[in-house]
Order: C-alpha cells, then structure tokens, then sequence
C-alpha cells in the first residue's frame, strides 16, 4: 500500500504539469452509498456501489451497480439467445434492474464547475459552480487499512456531515458533490446517519487511460428545466416518454447494448421477471434538504 500511495502522489505531481484539456483517471475509489431514502422504512436503507475515477483535475462519480445490472441483463439474453431450441422464435426472460442512480457527477477542480448528467428517457447535462464547502478541519485521526485520514465537518445541502479525508492521497474530491479538501474524502456521513458513504478501496488505473468527460451528445440543460421535466414525467410518465425519445435516449447506453444484434423479428416474447433488489424507488427524504430559516 505504501508503494500505491508513493506512485499516487508522482504520478499525480506529474500530471499537473500536462496541458491536456480531457483529464485521464489516475485512480478509483469506491464507497457503499447508503441513504434512508424512505423513513417509514428506516431499517431497509437504499444501497449501492459507487465509484470515483479520480484525474488531476477532475473526477466522475457514477454507479458501479449499475453497471453490474446492465452487463448482467446483457450476458443473460446473450446466453439464452446461444441455447435457444429455436433461434428464429426467441422467447426471452430478462430480469428487471432494480433502483439504481441515473446520476453522473463530473467535479472540475481547477475551473470550479460541477456537471451532473441525469437519463429521464435521455440524457441531459447540467453546468453549475463546483458546491463550495466550508469545511472545519479537526485534530481527529483514523485509519482506513493503511490510509491514514483527518476529520472534517460541515453544513452542506441541509445536512451536517462528518468526512474523513487522506491527506496522502493527493485529490481534492470526494463521492457525490463533496470536495474542497486537501486530500481525497474515503468516508462521509450525515448526522442523523441517514446519508453514508462507506469507503471500500482504493486502486491505481492509470494504465486504463481512461478519459474523464460527460458524454459530447447529452443534451444541456439547466436546474429549472430539467426540474420542469421531472415534474412533467412525474404527472404522466407514459406520455412523458413517448414525448422524450429521441436520437440520445436510452437506446445510446440502454436496451440497444442488451439485445445486441438481435433481429426483432425473432422475438416470440419478452418475460420480465421483478428484480430481487431490495431498494425502493420512493424518496421521501432526498439526500439534498432544504435549509431551515
């Protein structure tokens, strides 16, 4: 772990110097997200695992289950198309994804802008001023295996959060919208522990080369309309989405990628079986509260 740490911070140092203008992810960490979603069900909180790819100067938080769902779903229509009895008259089971985040969130250190990408039906981008914390840094320290963090507490988005942040791991970022530390945050929690976000490891993929940028065709837009949209879907969901599709829907990273190159006119029929996830869709404590006056 030492020698990650060491190579962290070089190659980081390094990378600062580069005048690129798309950030590359250096490293990744994932948390457990834990959020009382539904207060009437306090002892069944929503869970997932998320990641953050982590550059120089940006970083994507995104859900890894999510992602575990969709290379589910793909593997078991694939498997099923390899086996059938009759590959012209396919008759597919396909297990429904449980809930998951439909949010992506780009921190942009430097130039103090936050994009979250949000799908309701397509995918929309919102631009906005990277959230600024004021964070107390306290004498308090913990270990994370071999991380060593420092503790820091602030007011943000109605909640009282406690972070715990490592100073050797030379980011600024943290999970969600959570930043401004000297350090990357590895745990985050609310007050109330209603709002959790549990570290589960740390790894090097500098040689993934991968690229930190919101997809070039989501379609931008700013917290009001995409407020007005929600509300819209809200009222009649059907409509909503029949009005919605369009060239970026959820054809470009959804249901196309599932069936792969299967022609419809060898579907028979399509069972959907419920997902055995126990998250719930129903938010009646969002993670973000309003403040008290």
């Amino acid at each position: 772990m030492k020698k990650l740490l060491f190579y962290a911070a070089v190659l980081f140092s390094a990378t600062v110097c580069s005048a690129q203008k798309t950030d590359v992810a250096i490293g990744k960490a994932t948390y457990e997200f834990i959020h009382v979603r539904d207060t009437t069900y306090r002892d069944k909180p929503y869970t997932e695992t998320m990641a953050l790819l982590l550059g120089r100067n940006a970083s994507a938080y995104r859900s890894l289950t999510k992602q575990q769902q969709e290379e589910m779903m793909a593997n078991q229509i694939a498997n099923q198309v390899k086996t059938a009895a009759d590959p012209n008259r396919l008759n597919l089971i396909i297990t429904s994804p449980g809930a998951v985040s439909n949010e992506e969130y780009y921190q942009y250190i430097n130039d103090k802008k936050l994009y979250t990408e949000e799908q309701i039906v397509n995918y929309y981008l919102v631009e906005e001023p990277l959230p600024i914390i004021k964070w107390a840094i306290q004498k308090d320290t913990m270990s994370f295996g071999a991380l060593h963090a420092q503790k820091a507490t602030a007011h943000f988005k109605g909640r009282d959060y406690t972070a715990w942040f490592c100073p050797d791991l030379p980011f600024h970022n943290g999970p969600w919208k959570l930043n401004g530390l000297p350090g990357l945050i590895l745990e985050a929690s609310d007050s109330k522990k209603e709002v959790q976000f549990k570290f589960n490891g740390f790894e090097d993929i500098s040689n993934l080369k991968q690229p930190i940028l919101p997809p070039a065709d989501d379609i931008k837009t700013t917290p009001q309309d995409l407020a007005r949209l929600k509300e819209a879907r809200a009222k009649d969901p059907v409509g909503f989405s029949k009005a919605s599709h369009g060239s970026n829907s959820a054809a470009r990273r959804g249901a196309k990628s599932f069936m792969g190159d299967i022609d419809p006119n060898k579907i028979a029929s399509i069972n959907v079986v419920k997902s055995s996830s126990p998250n719930t869709r129903i938010i009646n404590n969002p993670i973000e509260l309003p403040e008290k006056k």
